[in-house]
């Protein structure tokens, strides 16, 4: 049942939360404000039960390709910008096997390291610098352009070894996840009427997002699933799927 919120509340809800913002909650219940606010507030629950298994499925992520590079590359830094002149070959005495041990990314991410290396407390080390470095900078490195030089020449594949999946089935369900993660930072509707989470562009269900982790370490995995809430956001799903409600 809804909560029993006041009139003032009602009326003081449309300029601080916005019916623009409860559109598509209104929408769903066929405009009862009440009834629109419960779901807004379900939502606002649901990310923030999500959030702390995405924020695990982040850093097994990360570290997996973080680790699995270094081990190909025989480097911390296999990030880093390699020497170069000012017409992209390699500046004098750095010719040879030096000039491949750093990983081929786009100058958008070659910009986004240096950046990074940049930030108070960074410098080039790596710890910090794979900390700093946004989501999307692990979930591109598994883009096709990189399935010859990194997936399968330096062994990317290796962070996930319990992946029966190809890399580009990888790649799409982090790009998905990707995605949501966005969505919920920018405080957006996740929430559905069918047992699954909205990403703006799709639908997920929440044990494709662990199946994820699964990937990579099913020990972390289980560790996710037990710790932080997922059955408390399958419930929350399931309750909203009750109201017999189309969201």
């Amino acid at each position: 049942m809804p909560a029993p919120y006041s009139e003032e509340f009602l009326v003081a809800v449309r300029r601080t939360v916005t019916i623009e913002r409860l559109k598509r909650y209104l929408a769903a219940t066929k405009n009862d404000l009440s009834q629109a606010m419960e779901l807004y507030e379900l939502n606002v629950q649901l990310c923030a039960i999500l959030y702390g298994i995405l924020h695990g499925l982040e850093i097994a992520v990360r570290n997996a390709e973080h680790f699995a590079l270094i081990n190909s590359y025989g480097s911390h830094f296999w990030y880093d910008r390699p020497p170069h002149t000012d017409f992209g070959k390699p500046a004098a005495g750095c010719e040879g096997p030096s000039w491949h041990q750093y990983a081929p990314l786009t100058p958008y991410w070659r910009d986004q390291v240096e950046s990074t290396k940049l930030k108070p407390g960074v410098g080039n080390r790596p710890g910090k610098v794979i900390a700093e470095l946004t989501f999307g900078f692990w979930v591109d490195l598994l883009q096709t352009q990189n399935h010859m030089p990194l997936w399968v020449l330096r062994k990317l594949n290796k962070a996930f070894p319990y992946a029966k999946r190809e890399r580009g089935q990888i790649h799409r369900r982090l790009k998905e996840i990707q995605l949501l993660r966005n969505r919920i930072s920018h405080h957006e509707r996740i929430i559905t009427s069918s047992d699954v989470v909205y990403n703006g562009n799709g639908y997920l269900t929440l044990d494709e997002i662990v199946e994820c982790v699964e990937w990579v370490c099913p020990y972390t995995a289980q560790w996710l699933k037990t710790e932080f809430r997922f059955k408390d956001a399958a419930d929350l799903l399931t309750r909203v799927a009750a109201m017999r409600i189309t969201l």
